[in-house]
């Protein structure tokens, strides 16, 4: 079920015994796939949450101006979160980071939400593997497990062993079933190698310029949005 923006839950009072559990997936969205809702779907199964909020990107200063506007990523994430089934999850899309001025990071967002669903919710960060082998290069990415958890899905091809450096150690430091991701507000990790999907935003926006078919990559309305708009055509 997905909720207006102004319609965000209340998280439980202490008395329910659990932390409320919020899930996070922000991202471009520069288009969001199927790859991306069958990321959601699975997080929402296997962390049981209450609630999540996708987080289209305002202005990406890791990708400058080379985005789509983000008016229209912002329309898609919504055609693409209202795909997602769940009788028991809240599902919205936020504009926080759409409205935000200037260049927007993770670490304003996750810190803006845990002021605003306090310190005992369960707060996950969803993400792909390609995200996870580029974490050491985001602004404050080590600050970000003062905040939330960090939920990854791996591809399939995808080995482990390719991370090194500060991640690898933070991995093996954090790493966490989902039990205690659910009972924890932050500072863990937990790593899926289930889920069978590889796509990329990138990959899908150079089929879409050459003129190949994409709808079978894309969300029901994602596809039909991008026509009707004329997006990701070669000049």
């Amino acid at each position: 079920m997905t909720v207006p923006e102004d319609s965000r839950a209340t998280p439980p009072a202490p008395s329910t015994g659990r932390p409320y559990r919020l899930g996070i997936l922000g991202g471009t969205f520069d288009p969001p796939h199927r790859g991306h809702v069958a990321l959601a779907q699975l997080c929402i199964d296997h962390l049981a949450l209450d609630e999540l909020v996708w987080i289209p990107t305002g202005q990406s200063w890791q990708k400058g101006d080379q985005v789509t506007p983000a008016a229209d990523r912002f329309a898609m994430t919504e055609l693409a979160a209202a795909t997602l089934d769940s009788p028991r999850a809240k599902i919205r899309v936020s504009r926080m980071e759409v409205d935000r001025a200037g260049p927007s990071y993770t670490i304003d967002t996750v810190r803006h939400l845990r002021d605003e669903y306090g310190p005992d919710t369960s707060m996950a960060w969803l993400m792909g593997a390609d995200q996870l082998l580029r974490l050491h290069t985001w602004h404050g990415w080590e600050a970000l497990f003062e905040q939330v958890h960090l939920c990854i899905a791996t591809r399939p091809g995808f080995d482990l062993a390719a991370l090194d450096g500060p991640v690898l150690e933070a991995m093996n430091q954090r790493l966490a079933d989902t039990h205690l991701i659910q009972c924890t507000p932050s500072g863990r990790m937990w790593i899926d190698q289930t889920l069978a999907v590889d796509l990329s935003s990138t990959g899908l926006r150079q089929r879409l310029a050459d003129g190949q078919p994409a709808d079978d990559q894309l969300p029901a309305g994602v596809a039909h949005y991008i026509a009707s708009r004329g997006l990701y055509r070669n000049p």
